[in-house]
This record gives structure tokens, C-alpha cells and sequence, in this order.
């Protein structure tokens, strides 16, 4: 095998082990992110439960209760009382997260829009654990790292002793 053998040799060697160890770097990153998936999932159980509702203490919503139009019953505040933030399976959006800002809800998708992941909510910060991204608790924004576009916010309605969350994205 002359010079010019061996390098091409090298090089294609070197490529194939560079390749294989981006495959197993990303393969991590998935497993990782299924276990804070299922971490989340499970605390999303045992938050809230909408719409007929048991919710975590094991309460009903009482059914007789008129909701809003474009609105639905998420939980009673008494039920919020004491929380920063809470999950919640938004009927047409699917899994979602209220936040309190100063003693004011604010709903959002609780799905990254960089890539599917569930977010968090720690220190003030929407945060995505799979890909470091954060977003602003108080409008959704995007603050750092790769999701490209803010996350849906829906309105949020206090009426009475019930908080309500449209139907509809308002951003």
C-alpha cells in the first residue's frame, strides 16, 4: 500500500467512526429526551385532568357549571391555589401548561416548536430540556436556543371560582 493508499484509507475510516459516533450522540439525546417525556406525562396524570373532571385532588367540576363560548373548563382556582404552573390536555391542542405571572394565568402549548418535546416550567422560564430552549413565561417568546418560532398562547378566562382556556391560539 503506497502513501496515497493509506490517506484515502485513513480518511475514509476516520469519516465512517466520525458518523457513527454523531449516530450514537444522537441516540442518546433521543432516549434522554423519551425519559423526560415520560417524566413529564406522568407529572401531566397526575395535574390536571380537564373537561369532566377529576383533578389531582381527586375532585369533580361540577358539570352544571355554563362555559363560556370559544372557552373551555380547565380547573376550579381553588384547585390552582398554591401552584406557579400546572399541566393540563387542552381539548383541541393537546397537551398544555398554565402558568401564573404575578397572580395572572397564562396558557401555552406545552410542546416545543423546535422539535417535539415536552417543556418545563423552572426559575420564572418556559424551558425545553431536550434542546436547551427557553421561552418567556409571560408571552410565550422565544429566549434562547434553537426553537424557531414562540409557543402557542390561548387565552385564559377567571370567571367566578373557574378558570376557563380558549379554544382558539391568539398568538
Amino acid at each position: 500500500m503506497n502513501r496515497r493508499e493509506f490517506i484515502r484509507s485513513f480518511v475514509v475510516t476516520a469519516a465512517l467512526v466520525g458518523t457513527a459516533a454523531a449516530g450514537l450522540l444522537e441516540l442518546g439525546s433521543l432516549v434522554q429526551k423519551s425519559q423526560n417525556s415520560e417524566l413529564v406525562q406522568a407529572t401531566i396524570q397526575q395535574s390536571t385532568s380537564i373537561q369532566g373532571s377529576t383533578v389531582a385532588n381527586g375532585t369533580s367540576q361540577s358539570s352544571s357549571v355554563a362555559v363560556p363560548s370559544g372557552y373551555s373548563l380547565i380547573a376550579s382556582l381553588s384547585q390552582l391555589s398554591g401552584k406557579t404552573y400546572a399541566y393540563f390536555s387542552h381539548p383541541t391542542f393537546g397537551s398544555s401548561l398554565l402558568v401564573s405571572i404575578g397572580g395572572q394565568w397564562k396558557a401555552f402549548s406545552a410542546t416545543c416548536t423546535h422539535r417535539p418535546c415536552t417543556v418545563q416550567y423552572q426559575n420564572s422560564v418556559i424551558y425545553c430540556p431536550c434542546h436547551d430552549g427557553t421561552f418567556s413565561a409571560s408571552n410565550g417568546n422565544v429566549e434562547g436556543g434553537p426553537p424557531p418560532i414562540p409557543l402557542p398562547e390561548y387565552s385564559v378566562l377567571v370567571q367566578g371560582t373557574n378558570l376557563y382556556v380558549g379554544n382558539s391560539q391568539i398568538n
